[in-house]
């Protein structure tokens, strides 16, 4: 009683107003995180990374939480519902009570079916190019525009046509599964032949073969005309194919399958880029190898200085 009184009384020259403002404010929070709970304690949260959260009633994607990287804005915060803003603060935690207390009364985006389906699958083909897959199935595409220097943004793609657009690859992501979810998203066009390595696919291959000095054909990889096998891009997986043995191995990246080509076949061909050459590769065109190599290059160096 007596802590709980002492809150009321006026601050004296020993206490520091900010720090009980501060206090003040964490118990608040705290109170009103625990109605949230009692409100709405099936909801679950999904971080994506540390400026973005999904927010799910089972399968079903209620809204996402993102930042707000603009100049000049003091509530960085920002609830989202299908790329569409509907609530901002400087604090996560009152979007998350915003988003529990609005959607058990049914105000904020309540489920249009009984029957959800299950959120799209996001692949990365490269840092630049990511794709939305339903059991495999292309349902979107997001890309980085370049074009606009002044302004770059990532764009969902649906059917070679700009759909939406915004400052962040997992804004786009949520953006398609929410409008998956609700049925809502123009509907993929299959392609005429879905087994094959498409054109975006077949550029990032042979942006990498040029980086060992290699040749990219019809039928396969080559170097000094001996074949190495093949590489390739089917149903949001890369593979490879060792020479003409036909067994698909898959890989994480297009990045990881030229070079697993590489080294099995030909060891040497590893070598090609010295450790001044990979300074001018992209960074996020670097494999775990190429890091490892600069980093005892650097090692090198210091140790020659000293």
């Amino acid at each position: 009683m007596t802590q709980l009184l002492s809150r009321h009384q006026p601050p004296t020259s020993f206490c520091n107003p900010t720090d009980e403002q501060t206090a003040a404010q964490t118990e608040l929070y705290n109170h009103l995180e625990s109605q949230a709970q009692t409100i709405a304690p099936e909801l679950t949260t999904v971080q994506i990374n540390s400026n973005h959260f999904e927010i799910y009633d089972g399968k079903w994607l209620i809204a996402y939480i993102v930042y707000d990287y603009s100049d000049f804005v003091t509530q960085r915060w920002v609830v989202m519902v299908a790329g569409e803003e509907v609530f901002r603060h400087n604090t996560q935690a009152w979007c998350f009570r915003f988003i529990s207390w609005h959607y058990k009364d049914g105000t904020l985006n309540p489920q249009s079916s009984a029957d959800i389906p299950e959120v799209p699958f996001i692949s990365e083909v490269c840092f630049y190019d990511q794709e939305a897959l339903i059991g495999g199935e292309l349902v979107a595409t997001v890309n980085y525009n370049h074009d606009n220097y002044q302004n770059p943004y990532w764009q969902v793609i649906v059917n070679d046509i700009e759909i939406f657009k915004d400052t962040t690859p997992e804004r786009c992501h949520s953006y398609i599964k929410q409008q998956y979810q609700a049925g809502t998203l123009s509907v993929q066009e299959p392609f005429e032949q879905p087994c094959t390595t498409d054109n975006r696919a077949i550029s990032h291959i042979f942006n990498e073969c040029q980086k060992y000095g290699l040749e990219l054909l019809d039928d396969g990889i080559y170097q000094d005309d001996v074949k190495l096998g093949q590489v390739g891009y089917t149903n949001g997986n890369w593979w490879v194919i060792q020479r003409c043995s036909g067994h698909k191995q898959y890989s994480d990246s297009v990045f990881d399958a030229v070079r697993a080509l590489v080294e099995s076949q030909s060891p040497s061909v590893v070598t090609l880029l010295s450790c001044e050459e990979l300074l001018d590769v992209p960074f996020d065109e670097l494999t775990a190898l190429d890091w490892q190599r600069l980093q005892q290059g650097e090692l090198e160096r210091e140790l020659i200085a000293a």
